[in-house]
């Protein structure tokens, strides 16, 4: 009998972790960093020595104790979590922290699956110093639509649209039936036609788990905003700004972003100054045309403003303080578009805004939601049509309502569950 367990996701947004279990062998469907439903005690300024990171987030229950998955050698002596369990491989939706953060950690022997863009976004950061907590995995990358075998499963990866590079869903066909993860989607982006084929490629299967994550957020109603809207405010921005400096909050992440938003200020005759830390993961991943902050310096900066936007590294705000150095003028103004931090559910959003305030900066917030809407959530799910549907990524999956046969599971932490979505 085939199995299903959800050891992240269930009841918060991010954090996704499951389990589908056949024949003495696991696959496991993202391994992300879990994301605290109070506060988070690893937030800065605390630091953590790479060799006891796993070790301490699990005692803090910053981890989950699934067994025969993490590295023994990162754990405390005895944890009964070193055992060996069964053969297992790891497939990541993309390279987003609260789907890949805990991959780091995994067990040697454990292969790592994701799209070839996603390895080479994670080996760029870990090539600018930010990469894994634990360190690279061993990566497979997997062409999209190309069956991998694990035991008697067979798992396929589908490409979807997503706010990063390489995001993707998987089919897992198991003994009992076939499983469809929509890992994190949108249908509003650049590319809605992957996010569709995925949904036909899981047409009617027995189990959907999709991710939920407007449910209950309360977004305005009407069409999303989109990429065409961000670059419309950037450039008019742009325009607006006259000779003063602009401040840019991008998600470097997002590389399609990153080169339209280049395009678009080098089109205003401004260049975009990144962080030294950015600056290095963006050359990394082959982007050209990056001015890092070290190359152009402060003095060329206040000397002609209007000729740059800045986007400051803003990982830790261990260098806010540098802000009140900028040259600020009464048309400066920080765009915030999906970056970090990222909004008002994170620690260090007041300090930022705080900053902003007292130096006169108005906040301008022109990104786009990364993530399907609720209407297109719940188009997703008539048009797959499975037999059972798992919101997760959400803190509201009782707003997913299936119709016709659907029926919906809204999953325990750690329950196992048979692929009818009956509890094991």
């Amino acid at each position: 009998m085939s199995t299903v367990e959800f050891w992240g996701g269930v009841g918060v947004i991010g954090s996704s972790k499951i389990i589908v279990t056949d024949g003495g062998h696991r696959v496991m469907l993202d391994f992300g960093m879990d994301v605290p439903a109070g506060a988070d005690l690893f937030r800065a300024p605390v630091t953590v020595r790479p060799e006891r990171h796993l070790a301490q987030r699990l005692r803090m229950g910053a981890a989950p104790r699934i067994g025969g998955v993490y590295d023994p050698a990162l754990l405390d002596d005895g944890d009964p979590l070193a055992a060996e369990v069964m053969p297992t491989a790891l497939f990541l939706t993309h390279g987003h922290i609260d789907h890949c953060g805990l991959a780091g950690f995994v067990r040697p022997e454990v292969p790592v699956h994701a799209s070839p863009e996603t390895v080479a976004l994670l080996t760029a950061l870990a090539e600018a110093g930010d990469g894994l907590p634990g360190g690279d995995p061993l990566w497979h990358p997997v062409a999209a639509e190309t069956p991998v075998t694990v035991g008697p499963m067979t798992v396929e990866r589908i490409d979807v649209d997503h706010d990063t590079p390489g995001a993707s869903g998987y089919l897992v066909t198991t003994s009992d039936g076939v499983l469809a993860f929509t890992g994190d989607i949108r249908f509003h982006g650049r590319a809605p036609e992957r996010s569709w084929h995925f949904a036909d490629r899981a047409a009617g299967c027995d189990l959907l788990i999709t991710e939920g994550t407007a449910l209950g957020l309360g977004l305005p109603a009407g069409p999303p905003r989109n990429e065409d809207d961000v670059a419309g405010d950037f450039a008019a921005a742009l325009t607006e700004a006259g000779q003063d400096l602009l401040l840019l909050g991008l998600y470097p992440r997002d590389l399609e972003r990153v080169e339209e938003f280049l395009k678009i200020a080098g089109a205003a005759g401004r260049r975009i100054v990144w962080g030294d830390r950015v600056a290095s993961f963006l050359r990394a991943t082959g982007i050209e045309g990056v001015l890092s902050w070290s190359e152009l310096g402060l003095a060329a900066l206040r000397a002609e403003p209007g000729a740059f936007v800045y986007q400051p590294d803003m990982g830790t705000l261990s260098d806010i303080a540098e802000l009140a150095d900028l040259p600020i003028g009464p048309g400066t103004v920080w765009l915030h578009a999906n970056g970090e931090p990222l909004g008002p559910f994170e620690s260090r959003w007041q300090l930022f805004t705080e900053w902003l305030d007292g130096l006169g900066v108005p906040l301008r917030r022109i990104g786009s939601f990364g993530h399907a809407t609720a209407d297109d959530l719940h188009a997703l799910v008539h048009r797959v049509a499975p037999k059972t549907v798992v919101p997760i990524h959400t803190q509201a999956p009782d707003l997913l309502h299936p119709t016709g046969t659907t029926t919906r599971l809204i999953p325990r932490f750690a329950q196992k569950y048979r692929m009818d979505g009956r509890e094991a």
